[in-house]
């Protein structure tokens, strides 16, 4: 039963006897808090991550070890947090193991269902989203990788992300002209291309390329597919916004979410940025200062800007979980509003 509830006990060699530990240790925490999770929750997931962390610290993990790191560091009330941020980080963390995003939302996609549909003519996998919109993925992932992909994506535009781009409700309607920037499998503008003008996809990887004409064809008129990288010189693979509009109609919103070159986006879009650009919406937590650098940057060029609520846990650089204090809570969003 337990190894059926949880097969990472198998995966990483708990035998037996430690599992029925767990589970009494389970029980004794239901009995002594009510529950292992605050707001209570199905009992089926508590179990399932109670028991996870458990394991984890049974095994003293890499990831458990660093989980009560960052513990240790918030119980020190660290510069540049809030105090409802940091006991909201202590109360999630304290049987959850630390990731990107450390809110209790985030269990809503833990273990959600997705069903995932072939296309049997275009020969690619599909979701249908909650607009009733096919998103298409590219070859080569499984449909268990579809859908580890697409509840990460729901888990990044949950209302209470920090990476959700609509958290401030920008301005988007028929006469919208969204450049995206950094598209990936284009899920931002497939909620909004049902209302918008027009649309132009940046996506510098080739792999993706298919099946964002795929899950765009529907709007095949007011799609435009750049398979570029946005930024701030013209040659070869690589271009600037500015370059690229010169002679077509402006973006009114920009989104960008380029890994880390959300600088030489901007640096690269100073004629469109004076000019028809209302709406921002900018990735700050690639690199460590950018929600300020971006803050500043944008205040000089007249817009009025938002962050969006929480932060992200920025793991990214050390997969195997060998970070040390001081910690990296990062700001996700900026929206930017032209005054």
């Amino acid at each position: 039963m337990f190894t059926m509830l949880c097969p990472d006990a198998v995966s990483i060699g708990i035998n037996k006897k430690i599992q029925y530990k767990i589970i009494k240790l389970f029980a004794y925490e239901r009995e002594l808090y009510g529950t292992v999770f605050e707001g209570g929750g199905p009992c089926i997931l508590e179990i399932l991550c109670f028991l996870k962390y458990q394991i984890h610290r049974v095994k003293r993990s890499s990831r458990y070890l660093l989980t009560q790191r960052v513990k240790a560091y918030l119980q020190q009330k660290p510069d540049g947090l809030e105090e409802e941020e940091r006991v909201t980080y202590l109360k999630f963390l304290r049987y959850h193991l630390i990731k990107v995003f450390n809110y209790p939302y985030t269990l809503n996609y833990l273990y959600r269902k997705v069903k995932v549909i072939l296309d049997d003519e275009k020969k690619l996998y599909y979701v249908i989203t909650e607009e009733g919109h096919r998103l298409y993925f590219k070859r080569g992932l499984t449909k268990k990788g579809i859908i580890h992909l697409y509840n990460g994506l729901c888990t990044e535009q949950d209302d209470l992300s920090p990476h959700n781009y609509d958290f401030d409700h920008p301005s988007i309607t028929s006469d919208t002209v969204i450049a995206d920037i950094g598209s990936a499998e284009g899920n931002f503008s497939l909620k909004h291309v049902d209302k918008i003008k027009k649309l132009y996809l940046f996506e510098p990887e080739r792999e993706w390329i298919e099946a964002l004409e795929a899950t765009f064809r529907p709007w095949a008129e007011k799609v435009v597919i750049v398979n570029k990288y946005v930024s701030d010189r013209d040659e070869g693979a690589f271009i600037s916004l500015d370059t690229y509009f010169r002679d077509k109609e402006k973006p009114t919103l920009i989104k960008a979410d380029v890994e880390g070159a959300e600088n030489e986006v901007l640096n690269g879009s100073c004629r469109i940025l004076d000019g028809s650009v209302k709406d921002i919406l900018l990735c700050t937590y690639h690199r460590g200062g950018d929600a300020q650098h971006f803050s500043e940057l944008l205040l000089e060029r007249k817009y009025e800007v938002k962050f969006s609520p929480g932060r992200m846990f920025f793991i990214w650089e050390n997969p195997d979980y060998s970070l040390e204090a001081p910690f990296d809570f990062r700001k996700g969003l900026i929206h930017a509003v032209k005054k």
